[in-house]
């Protein structure tokens, strides 16, 4: 995982001393195609090299300072389509406490790929992430922004989609760049944290879906080397033939003996 200095001046938190400067911790998923990087990004800024070897530098760590919050941002978008992260994942939650996941979705633009961001969240992280996901919807234009609720009325897979999320979200343009946009984002995230009773995701979490994940694999395994109930048939029909065969040759062979 890729150290970045700290931007950061503060070193409180929701329960430190200087209210006006919280920290945040927050992890970005979702499809690359629904932000733009670029220095002028306030919350992603340029998009970082590759550090270490590509599968680590596929969660870049840094720290930003947004409309007067120390903001710690993990970036993990695309990081679905890699394997075999789960120590990453592993030592990232151990060294941090999330107040949200931010599942990133381009506005009007709905993709398989989108849908299985939000299955791959629900399986690496379990069920209880989704009471940490905000969706935020990235626009190009004004005009898509305005369509929003039509478009969450219009599409039942994007509503559906709003509301495993608790009917979360946010707007904000593709590049990021708004100050204002940026604001009311911290501040939700903010209310989101109280109305999860100033519950972070933790590592503890986490651990408790990985072994979870771990059982129900270990028990797809188990059942896909156990005989189905169509072959335990199939062999006891073959072997009851067998058994019949074998007693007709014997009588067929008795009875010569007899006619002898």
């Amino acid at each position: 995982m890729s150290e970045v200095p700290e931007l950061c001046d503060s070193d409180s938190s929701f329960g430190g001393t200087n209210p006006r400067f919280p920290n945040l911790t927050i992890i970005l998923t979702g499809n690359p195609s629904s932000v733009q990087f670029g220095h002028e990004n306030l919350l992603l800024g340029e998009k970082q090299p590759n550090i270490e070897n590509a599968e680590i530098s596929r969660i870049v760590h840094f720290q930003k300072n947004i409309s007067e919050h120390c903001v710690s941002v993990i970036n993990m978008i695309e990081l679905y389509e890699a394997e075999h992260v789960d120590h990453l994942i592993d030592r990232l939650l151990n060294e941090n406490e999330i107040h949200a996941f931010i599942f990133v979705v381009r506005l009007g633009q709905l993709t398989d790929d989108d849908k299985m961001g939000l299955e791959w969240l629900q399986r690496v992280f379990g069920d209880k992430v989704l009471q940490f996901v905000m969706i935020l919807f990235t626009y190009e234009t004004e005009e898509e922004c305005d369509t929003i609720i039509d478009d969450l009325k219009k599409n039942p897979v994007l509503e559906q989609l709003q509301e495993q999320c608790g009917g979360r979200y946010h707007t904000c343009n593709k590049m990021m760049n708004n100050q204002s946009e940026m604001r009311d984002l911290m501040n939700k995230i903010k209310n989101l944290f109280y109305e999860n009773e100033q519950q972070c995701y933790t590592g503890e979490m986490y651990n408790t879906a990985f072994k979870q994940r771990k059982e129900l694999k270990n028990s797809m395994c188990e059942n896909e080397d156990k005989p189905s109930i169509k072959e335990k048939r199939e062999h006891a029909t073959t072997a009851e033939t067998s058994e019949t065969h074998k007693v007709r040759a014997e009588l067929h062979t008795y009875t010569h003996l007899l006619a002898d």
